[in-house]
């Protein structure tokens, strides 16, 4: 089956899931990904403008909310809070790309390798009810399936940051639930 990879901030306890960003979680699968970008995005830029090409953070020069011509169009209120907790994020901080098949000895001793995998994941009740709201999918027998969460990921998910400046840039949407697609916005 192979094994499965998350890029995890060692320093931070955050991690990156693959889904989320449109790849799979083999190496191969998020190669040539935004997988990348996101890592990217973390950990090589820089908040402060020094020419152009730069990420949005006060102007708008890449959104889709950009007008036309030569000037910054307006920039949506929520994004610069957004901008300035990603970019550079993980900026000089130890990261790495965890597998699910990691042993100890992959990472200095101090981090534990082979337990990573096991924090990233949070732990969920299931449960059928006939409440359609909220629900999971309708299973055969006419009932709603839900979960209920028992123990939260010991690191932290920042993909839907990260998620929030590549639409940004990009001038896109990641859709779905899960494995998500990214989808350019049309006629801008």
């Amino acid at each position: 089956m192979g094994q499965y990879w998350m890029p995890v901030n060692l320093d931070k306890k955050e991690f990156i899931d693959p889904h989320k960003l449109g790849s799979g979680l083999k190496l191969c699968e998020q190669l040539g990904s935004h997988v990348g970008t996101a890592l990217t995005i973390l950990t090589a830029a820089y908040q402060e403008k020094r020419g152009g090409g730069d990420l949005d953070i006060d102007e708008n020069w890449h959104g889709p909310e950009r007008t036309s011509g030569m000037d910054a169009g307006p920039m949506p209120r929520s994004y610069p809070a957004i901008a300035r907790k990603t970019i550079g994020r993980w900026a000089g901080d130890r990261v790495a790309i965890v597998g699910d098949y990691a042993e100890d000895s992959d990472l200095p001793p101090e981090f534990e390798a082979s337990k990573i995998w096991d924090k990233l994941q949070s732990e969920y009740e299931y449960y059928e009810d006939n409440d359609p709201k909220g629900t999971l999918l309708q299973t055969q027998n006419g009932k709603y399936q839900h979960r209920k969460l028992v123990k939260p990921a010991e690191y932290l998910d920042i993909t839907d940051d990260i998620c929030r400046v590549i639409e940004h840039e990009l001038s896109g949407k990641f859709v779905g639930d899960g494995w998500r697609n990214f989808e350019y916005n049309r006629g801008k």
